[in-house]
């Protein structure tokens, strides 16, 4: 079930998801209406219906996270931790995210305090 960029857009924007959200629901759908499939020889509009809660299960996850965001005692991290999810998405280690925060914002902030806030992070 390939999505086209217009259709992915499209849908992040009704629904309030990211794109990689977006994946994530077509992917689980298919796999739901797959499993339907495979258990009955035609989809009803239950199973149909089931799949939408697909939607609210991440929905759910989205909102855990945002308030475990909002949970991150370190002020400095708080303040910057879309930059240090960014900067570490793109591929720089915690040292080069300690460095390029210092250069950018004047900001003290240890290798090891981002580590374990990227590792915390990801695990939720």
């Amino acid at each position: 079930m390939k999505l086209t960029i217009n259709y992915k857009q499209r849908a992040s924007k009704v629904l309030g998801f990211t794109i990689e959200e977006i994946e994530e629901y077509a992917k689980r759908v298919k796999g739901h209406l797959n499993t339907c499939t495979l258990e009955h020889d035609q989809l009803t509009k239950n199973m149909i219906i089931q799949s939408v809660f697909i939607i609210a299960d991440i929905q759910n996850r989205k909102l855990e996270q945002q308030a475990k965001e909002l949970q991150v005692q370190n002020p400095i991290i708080r303040r910057y931790q879309k930059e240090i999810k960014e900067l570490n998405h793109n591929g720089l280690g915690c040292t080069r995210i300690s460095k390029e925060l210092r250069l950018k914002y004047k900001v003290n902030v240890s290798a090891s305090t981002i580590y374990r806030y990227l590792k915390g992070a990801n695990n939720g």
